[in-house]
């Protein structure tokens, strides 16, 4: 497996751990640092010209950001699901945000729901701008909104824990295979019944909202036709299960 050593630019700005994360994120994003590629510390803060406390430290928010992961024997990688992985995420998602939404439904106001549009517009505007990585991170703020709402810590946690990895590798097959689910119109379609949903507040309506937002929206990278070879051939997609429903 090939290493990350020789890759990088090296940092030659203050704000290290800033620049550190940047630099880490467009190799990923550019595929340089191709999913499942481990990343040494010492490698890269020889490459980039920084302490590795620095390094770890850039490491560990992008573990937060879901675009890195620790593998048992490996260490930290860049972060690769499978296709089934993907799928099961999908499916945990719906079951689990329906929850964290149907806790949160009672306790919205008309103040929390203006903030939900707000991030809305925020998603729009960054897929509007073909900024992949930021639309996917504005999206998932859009989320973590609804399930603090919720007041559940041990719901918000697992959500937090589970969603976030999940976000950040989408957005890394978008950004390398873009499909039109990405477009600002089909976005707004997608969220707006989410708010709807929670001012209704039935269970029913709030499942059914997830489902539709969630269900198909990653379908290209499930299939196993032509529109998802690339995303297996370049690395992007573990073909491991990649073609089973």
């Amino acid at each position: 497996m090939k290493s990350a050593s020789g890759l990088l630019a090296p940092v030659k700005s203050a704000s290290l751990r800033t620049l550190v994360v940047d630099s880490i994120r467009e190799a990923i994003f550019s595929g340089k640092l191709a999913p499942g590629t481990p990343l040494r510390a010492f490698l890269l803060a020889r490459d980039l010209g920084v302490s590795q406390a620095t390094v770890r430290e850039a490491l560990l928010q992008l573990e937060h950001k879901g675009l890195v992961t620790t593998e048992p024997g490996l260490g930290i990688v860049v972060t690769k699901l499978s296709g089934k992985e993907l799928r099961e995420r999908v499916s945990l998602r719906i079951l689990l945000e329906s929850v964290a939404a149907y806790e949160a439904a009672g306790k919205m106001g008309p103040h929390d729901f203006t903030e939900l549009d707000r991030r809305l517009r925020e998603i729009c505007k960054s897929a509007e701008q073909r900024l992949v990585f930021e639309s996917a991170q504005a999206d998932l703020e859009f989320h973590r909104y609804i399930w603090q709402k919720s007041e559940n810590e041990s719901l918000y946690k697992m959500l937090d824990l589970f969603v976030a990895p999940f976000f950040a590798f989408a957005s890394i097959l978008r950004r390398n295979h873009p499909d039109n689910s990405q477009a600002p119109a089909a976005l707004a379609s997608k969220h707006q019944p989410i708010i709807e949903a929670l001012r209704d507040g039935t269970p029913d309506a709030i499942r059914s909202a997830f489902r539709t937002a969630l269900e198909g929206s990653y379908d290209p990278f499930f299939d196993s036709g032509e529109k998802n070879e690339g995303a297996v051939a370049s690395g992007w997609l573990s073909a491991e299960s990649s073609g089973n429903k």
